[in-house]
């Protein structure tokens, strides 16, 4: 199910999240980044979130979960809410969530971004990854990725400009057809007035970090998230992972003022928590 032809048409209760693992992980996106999220990589945090506010009687309505990529650990936050408890409607953003499934000439297809980045060419059934690996050079793979290359990507570029082809959503199917998901593409860095006051929980997991952005916009997407806040007892979860059990992270809640003030630290806590704190602290 390496194919995307193949993964965007098979039902979403027929797929796992090996599958999903297996087909994200060869999408490397136009910011250099892979779309893949291990799985269960955020599974600690989330317990420990769901066991701090179940401490303080807290009950979530509303959830934001920021930077989703294939949002697998999006899924998991999703029913560990519902597992605890929480009647909780969770909106997911990425700036890149969509991608078109254009057919090329010869019987091939590709994935294409809006921004005309080639995700993946699939030749004779087969996924043909557009990016270099250093095994390349000995399995011969970059002779055939520049032959794909020479013949496809022009046309594949152009067709998904034209509007060619199917649109599809480059996140878990799974969490796709959820009930209580819906995904939007926004950007962190620019407000977006739709989104105001509105999630008694915001997460910002491997996102706000502080190589990712300039000093100035890593404000400006610090200062949009608490904007997302939907009041007094609201939560903002700031967390960073290496693997799957070295996390670095800050879980703040609004006081009556408005202010954060921190209710929990993960590992050494955030990197960002003195932003933070500076701007609502």
């Amino acid at each position: 199910m390496h194919c995307a032809s193949s993964f965007f048409s098979v039902a979403p209760d027929r797929i796992s999240a090996r599958d999903e693992a297996r087909f994200f992980g060869l999408l490397k996106t136009a910011n250099n980044t892979f779309k893949r999220t291990e799985s269960s990589r955020l599974a600690g945090i989330d317990s420990a979130l769901v066991e701090m506010m179940s401490r303080h009687g807290s009950r979530i309505g509303t959830a934001l979960d920021l930077g989703i990529s294939s949002g697998v650990t999006t899924l998991e936050l999703l029913d560990r809410l519902r597992t605890a408890g929480h009647d909780v409607q969770l909106t997911g953003t990425d700036r890149s969530v969509r991608a078109r499934l254009v057919t090329l000439p010869f019987g091939c297809r590709a994935l294409v971004e809006p921004n005309g980045h080639v995700l993946q060419y699939e030749v004779l059934g087969q996924a043909v990854r557009p990016w270099e690996r250093r095994l390349d050079r000995w399995t011969g793979m970059h002779i055939v990725r520049r032959l794909v290359e020479g013949r496809l990507r022009e046309p594949a570029i152009a067709q998904a400009a034209a509007g060619q082809g199917t649109e599809v959503a480059l996140i878990s199917p799974r969490l796709r057809h959820a009930d209580a998901f819906q995904w939007l593409e926004d950007d962190i860095t620019q407000r977006s007035p739709a989104m105001l006051g509105r999630f008694d929980l915001v997460r910002a997991a491997n996102l706000l970090n502080l190589h990712y952005f300039e000093p100035d916009v890593l404000r400006r997407a610090i200062g949009n998230a608490i904007a997302y806040l939907s009041g007094p007892g609201a939560w903002f979860l700031v967390v960073r992972t290496h693997g799957l059990a070295d996390h670095q992270g800050t879980l703040f809640r609004m006081k009556e003022n408005g202010a954060l003030t921190i209710m929990d630290r993960y590992g050494s806590g955030s990197e960002v928590e003195h932003i933070v704190l500076d701007m609502a602290g």
